[in-house]
C-alpha cells in the first residue's frame, strides 16, 4: 500500500464514518416514529440509546481521528524516506476498519447498557470496548510512525499518544467495583480533554495545508505546538499526586482546556486573518476563502462561549458544539482542495459545493447561538421535553434557533458527505505501485 492508497482509505474512512452516523441518526428517527417503530427488528426502547452512542462515536471521535490518519500520512509524502512508512499502513487500516465494525456490533444486535458520559460514550459490552481499543491502537501506530518526521505533526502524534497514557492510566487506577457510569465517566475524562488538544493542533495542520504554504511563521509555529505539547503532557502526571476520583482531578483537566488552548488559537487565528486580508496566493480561491472565513468565524466564537461556562447550561454544548463545527469546516476543505487532488479525484466546483460551506457554517453558528442565548436564561443542559422549562417567549425562541440551525448544518453536513464519497467512488483505484 502506498501513500497515496493509505491517504484514501483514511479519507473513505473519515467520510464514511459521518456517513454511518448519518444512518444511525435516521435510525434513531424511525425508533421514536409510532408504528413504524414496531417493524424494527430489536427494542426500539433499548435501541434509542445504544444508537444515539454509535451516532456520538462515528461522528465524532472516529471522524477525527481517521482524519487524523489522513493528515498525517498527508504529511509524510515529501520525507526523504517516505517508503519506509508504508509499511504500518494496511495494518493501521485494517485495525480501525475492524473497530469500527465492533462499534456497531453491540447497538444492532441489542447487547449491553448504553453510557453517555463525555467525549467517549460507550455500550457496556465486550466487543464494543474492543472497538474502541482497536480504533485508538491504529491511530496509535500511525503516531508513533509520525514521531520519525521530528516536525510540529510530529507533536500532534504525540499528544495523541498522551491522550492514549491517560486512558491506560486511568483504567490501572480506578476501583475495579466501582459502577460502571461512574467508572467510563472517569477513564476517558482525562484523555477526552486531551484529545481536544490534538483537535486544536489538527485544525491547525489542515490550515496551513489548505493554503499550500508555510501559513504561520516558524517560531510562531513551533510556539503553538509548544504550548498544546507542555499543557497536554502534563496530563498524566496528575494521577500521580490526586486521587482519580477526586474533584481536584476533574478541575485540574478542566483548567487544562481554559489555559492551554486559547493562546494557540489566537495565535493560529490571528496568522489566518492576516492571509486572508492581506496575502496573495497562486491556489486562493472564493471557495477557500469561505470555508476559511466561516471555520475562523465559528470555531472561535465556540472559543469566545467558553468564557461564560458554569457547566450546567446550555452555553456548555454551545461552546463545543461551536469549536468542533470550526473544525469540521477545516477538515471539509482540506479534503475538496487538498486530499482529493491528492489522490487524483478533481471536485467539481459548483453552487452545491460552495452551499454545503454555508449550510453547515451559518447553520452551526445559529444552533450554537440559541444553545448559548438559552443558557444565559438558565436553560439546562442534557434535558428534553418539559424538563427544560421553556416557560417564557425568549427561551422558546432561543431553542427554536437551535432547532433551526441545527437543521440547516445536517443540510450541508449530508450534501459533503455524499458528493465526496460520490466523487471518491467515481475516481476508481490509485494505479501506483508501492
Amino acid at each position: 500500500m502506498t501513500l497515496k492508497q493509505e491517504c484514501k482509505a483514511w479519507t473513505i474512512l473519515s467520510v464514511g464514518a459521518l456517513a454511518i452516523a448519518g444512518v444511525f441518526a435516521l435510525l434513531l428517527v424511525l425508533s421514536r416514529t409510532p408504528y413504524v417503530q414496531d417493524l424494527l427488528p430489536w427494542p426500539w426502547a433499548s435501541f434509542f440509546h445504544k444508537g444515539l452512542v454509535v451516532h456520538v462515536i462515528f461522528s465524532f471521535v472516529v471522524w477525527f481521528l481517521a482524519t487524523m490518519g489522513a493528515v498525517f500520512t498527508y504529511r509524510l509524502v515529501n520525507h526523504q524516506a517516505k517508503h519506509a512508512f508504508t509499511k504500518l499502513g494496511p495494518v493501521s487500516i485494517g485495525l480501525a476498519v475492524l473497530g469500527c465494525v465492533c462499534l456497531m456490533i453491540p447497538a444492532l444486535f441489542d447487547l449491553g447498557t448504553a453510557e453517555l458520559n463525555n467525549y467517549v460514550p460507550v455500550m457496556n459490552h465486550p466487543i464494543y470496548y474492543a472497538g474502541l481499543i482497536l480504533l485508538f491502537l491504529s491511530l496509535a501506530l500511525v503516531s508513533l510512525r509520525q514521531l520519525r518526521l521530528l516536525d510540529v505533526s510530529s507533536c500532534c502524534a504525540f499528544i495523541y499518544l498522551i491522550a492514549c497514557t491517560c486512558f491506560l492510566w486511568a483504567w490501572y487506577a480506578l476501583p475495579a467495583e466501582l459502577a460502571e457510569p461512574s467508572f467510563n465517566e472517569q477513564l476517558f475524562w482525562g484523555g477526552g480533554h486531551i484529545l481536544q488538544f490534538v483537535n486544536t493542533a489538527l485544525l491547525v495542520l489542515v490550515w496551513s495545508a489548505v493554503v499550500k504554504k508555510r501559513l504561520i511563521k516558524g517560531p510562531y509555529e513551533w510556539a503553538i505546538f509548544g504550548i498544546l505539547l507542555v499543557f497536554a503532557g502534563s496530563g498524566p502526571f496528575v494521577y500521580m499526586f490526586s486521587d482519580i476520583l477526586s474533584q481536584a482531578n476533574r478541575d485540574f483537566y478542566t483548567a487544562l482546556l481554559r489555559y492551554g488552548l486559547p493562546l494557540p488559537s489566537v495565535i493560529a487565528s490571528v496568522f489566518l486573518i492576516r492571509f486572508l486580508l492581506f496575502e496573495q496566493n497562486e491556489h486562493k480561491d472564493r471557495l477557500m476563502e469561505t470555508a476559511l472565513w466561516l471555520s475562523l468565524l465559528t470555531y472561535n466564537l465556540g472559543g469566545l462561549y467558553g468564557l461564560f461556562l458554569d457547566g450546567t447550561d446550555t452555553r456548555v454544548p454551545a461552546h463545543y458544539h461551536a469549536v468542533i463545527g470550526g473544525i469540521n469546516l477545516g477538515f471539509m476543505i482540506f479534503y475538496h482542495r487538498i486530499v482529493l487532488p491528492f489522490i487524483g479525484i478533481h471536485p467539481v466546483n459548483g453552487r452545491w459545493l460552495t452551499l454545503q460551506y454555508w449550510f453547515y457554517g451559518l447553520g452551526q453558528i445559529m444552533h450554537a447561538s440559541g444553545m448559548f442565548l438559552a443558557g444565559l436564561q438558565g436553560v439546562p443542559r442534557k434535558t428534553a421535553g418539559t424538563a427544560q422549562g421553556l416557560d417564557n417567549i425568549d427561551k422558546i425562541l432561543s431553542m427554536g434557533l437551535m432547532g433551526i440551525g441545527g437543521l440547516i448544518a445536517v443540510v450541508g453536513g449530508v450534501l459533503f458527505v455524499v458528493m465526496t464519497l460520490n466523487w471518491i467512488v467515481k475516481g476508481g483505484r490509485i494505479h501506483e505501485t508501492a
